[in-house]
């Protein structure tokens, strides 16, 4: 619900548990008032009347600390802002005797009117959707209505408009909030740093939860205590990156735990060069700005033009950081990503072959690999990288995307056949932004890729990237995919992007950082629409890109290249902070692992493996008959349960953090039915960890819980599994899993 007080100017955004409300001062200055959790009886006409603490009652202190719901480069220049414009004219109420500096760097947005629309209203002309909103027409599971309040700004004294805009899910105490610039004068306009939105938390509100990595490392999570100044995670590239993710938790030092406390959370919907700088004033004033990043950052606004942001998606819980990343795991389902009609309930068993074959491809190869994967209950195969053009190696060949001769001489149409014979899907791999020197798309277009004329060119895995600044060069792409899709009967593409951008000259100039992820949007969407059936991956060179942005146009993302079992109990948790299992692909792979030579056992690798889309990576030729019944049974238990690992809501009953053991649980809302799933990391001597209370369960109910052979293992009460657990992990060893199913009776 929006509720607007005329009398006190207020605007108060009312959720299922929780609020946010801001409002006009006398001056016309919007000011955030407060946001938080709503006291547990309130009614939902229940608002708040103002005022807040919307700055520090000392006048001369005001233009620091004051809250505004944008922040400006205007009154201060101590303090971080969201928005920064370079205007080329002076002002027609200039003064008498004033210095003509231009350009004049200072805006102050006044309030200028107010709008509700829903998303079905949105046909009037003005948008309800932030920029970069997919246009590929395939719908989300849930689709009912929601209202969007748009507040416009003006600028007093220069052609400059601002409205900001708040789109509500009430049900999962969701905010989407971007913001839209106007140019409204006659000369064009620079914007120097743009952030979706101004963030104001609680004062003392800052004990932040974020990931790190790298390569093969991703979603290390991390948890700190903000300084005084500012604390900024980034990522300065054309991907959303591996160093750091954009998403966010934030709580009081102390003050939350994994069920408990009131967590502010955040998430990007965007996947170029982003930006979350977290501010700490002298007043213990904790504040975000959100958005794009600055560095390298221009905007040019044509007179008339305007410029809609993509979202954050923003919220706050009493429920601690798993309640926040339950609501975040519910929005994407229902609201992000895509799922049409005619689309898989469930995502399918995955085999990908690239572990197994490397470059080394063959059709006869394919062919054995098909023919066992299905008889293991695999129903999607797809051929990785290797089966195009001059790509007999990583040197050669991106960018020409036929089917290449000397692999399948007589075609893929034999093989693609074959796969569907066998009942399965088909899928390839692709990456279509980038481009080797040696192949015919660069002998034929050199002046495609992003490079600075007369300055050496990074060729970093022996690739350059395509500037998507040009718009042919995404024709191009798209029109070689599109042939791809139609001719081959393509089920399913995994998109790769395999390396950063180092010199980033293009003909889009320094909007290439937007233009770039805008291209790729553009052919994702274009894909999906013209192709409804097609299922799409996400990958660069593992997690590098993923975001609610590229979950709004794909199925499922590689969460990492790290196929370590062990290791993928960590990327996986970091992951599982903010988005939902349904969406992450993990594979089975060897048991030495091709990345650290680790040694696993199966059971750990399919445990691991079955707590998101389960895929399977490993070279079936090698195999015995024994180890391959093992993977069909493996496989078998899984189709049992994915309905409920996908669908159903996340806890993470203990975590690595605490004692060594990742043990999460899966459940249906009405608790019907639920997934155990326990993995020990480290275990010490005589240590014998605490019990894991299973949540969400009916109390009342009598539950049976059965391993992958349908064996019955317990049978308790949902009383006895919510306040014991299911007993018998308390002393595994490193490498210790299992997986239970549990349903009530």
């Amino acid at each position: 619900m929006i509720h607007f007080d005329p009398t006190t100017n207020t605007f108060n955004l009312v959720l299922s548990t929780s609020f946010y409300a801001f409002r006009v001062d006398p001056e016309g200055r919007v000011l955030h008032l407060a946001w938080g959790v709503r006291p547990h009886s309130a009614a939902d006409t229940v608002v708040l009347a103002g005022p807040g603490f919307e700055s520090l009652p000392q006048p001369d202190q005001a233009a620091v600390t004051r809250r505004y719901e944008l922040s400006t480069f205007s009154e201060s220049a101590l303090q971080e802002v969201s928005l920064k414009v370079s205007f080329p004219s002076l002002p027609q109420q200039m003064a008498a005797g004033e210095a003509m500096h231009l350009p004049i760097r200072d805006v102050r947005l006044r309030y200028a009117g107010h709008e509700i629309v829903t998303d079905s209203s949105s046909g009037s002309g003005r948008s309800a959707q932030p920029g970069l909103a997919p246009a590929h027409g395939q719908p989300t599971r849930v689709q009912t209505p929601r209202e969007t309040l748009r507040v416009r700004l003006t600028d007093p004294s220069q052609p400059f408009a601002v409205t900001l805009c708040y789109r509500l899910t009430p049900e999962h105490d969701i905010i989407e909030r971007w913001c839209e610039v106007v140019n409204t004068g006659p000369e064009p306009l620079h914007v120097e740093a743009l952030a979706f939105a101004t963030l104001h938390f609680p004062n003392g509100t800052l004990e932040l939860t974020s990931v790190s990595g790298w390569w093969a490392r991703e979603f290390m999570t991390a948890r700190e205590r903000l300084p005084m100044g500012v604390r900024v995670i980034e990522q300065r590239a054309v991907q959303t990156g591996h160093q750091t993710n954009p998403f966010f938790l934030l709580n009081r030092p102390g003050q939350a735990w994994e069920e408990t406390g009131h967590v502010y959370f955040g998430a990007l919907a965007f996947s170029g060069a982003w930006r979350l700088a977290f501010e700490q004033l002298f007043t213990l004033d904790v504040r975000a700005h959100a958005g794009y990043n600055p560095f390298d950052f221009d905007l040019t606004l044509a007179p008339g033009a305007q410029h809609v942001t993509p979202a954050i998606v923003i919220g706050v819980c009493p429920d601690g950081w798993g309640g926040a990343s339950r609501r975040l795991h519910a929005f994407a389902l229902e609201r992000v990503l895509p799922r049409p009609a005619d689309g898989p309930a469930v995502r399918p068993v995955l085999y990908n072959s690239w572990e197994a074959t490397l470059f080394d491809l063959s059709h006869a190869g394919q062919m054995a690999l098909a023919r066992k994967a299905a008889a293991l209950g695999v129903e999607l195969f797809c051929v990785d990288d290797g089966w195009f053009g001059g790509r007999r190696s990583d040197r050669a060949g991106l960018g020409d995307w036929t089917v290449s001769p000397d692999v399948f001489p007589d075609g893929l149409e034999p093989l693609v056949a074959e796969v569907h014979r066998l009942g399965m899907k088909f899928g390839l791999w692709v990456e279509p932004e980038m481009i080797n020197p040696d192949s015919d798309l660069y002998r034929a277009h050199p002046d495609w890729v992003l490079h600075f004329a007369g300055r050496p060119r990074t060729e970093w895995r022996y690739q350059l990237i395509l500037d998507f600044g040009r718009p042919e060069v995404v024709d191009a792409i798209y029109a070689a995919l599109r042939e791809l899709v139609a001719r081959y009967h393509l089920d399913f593409i995994k998109w790769d992007m395999n390396r950063y951008t180092t010199e980033l000259g293009s003909a889009a100039g320094q909007a290439i950082w937007r233009a770039h992820t805008a291209g790729v949007y553009d052919l994702l969407d274009r894909l999906r629409w013209n192709f409804p059936h097609l299922q799409i991956e996400s990958c660069a060179s593992g997690g590098g890109r993923v975001d609610l942005g590229m979950l709004a146009r794909t199925d499922q993302v590689w969460t990492s290249d790290n196929t370590d079992a062990i290791d993928r109990i960590r990327i996986q948790e970091g992951y599982s902070l903010a988005y939902p299992a349904r969406a992450m692909e993990a594979w089975v792979t060897h048991a030495t692992n091709l990345q650290t030579d680790r040694v696993s056992s199966l059971g750990l690798r399919f445990d691991v493996s079955m707590r998101g889309g389960l895929g399977i990576g490993s070279n079936l030729n090698e195999l015995d008959d024994a180890e391959l019944a093992e993977y069909a049974s493996y496989i078998a238990f899984y189709k049992r349960i994915r309905h409920v690992v996908q669908g159903g809501r996340l806890y993470r009953l203990q975590r690595l953090e605490e004692w060594g053991a990742s043990v999460i649980e899966y459940v249906f809302a009405d608790g019907r039915e639920a997934v155990y799933s326990a993995a020990v990391l480290d275990y010490q001597q005589g240590w014998v960890r605490p019990p894991s209370p299973l949540r969400g369960l009916d109390p009342s109910a009598m539950y049976t819980v059965s391993d992958r052979h349908g064996a019955a293992v317990h049978r308790a009460r949902g009383f006895d599994l919510m306040t014991v657990g299911i007993p018998g992990d308390a002393c595994g060893n490193p490498g210790y899993s299992r997986t239970l199913h549990l349903k009530r009776v």
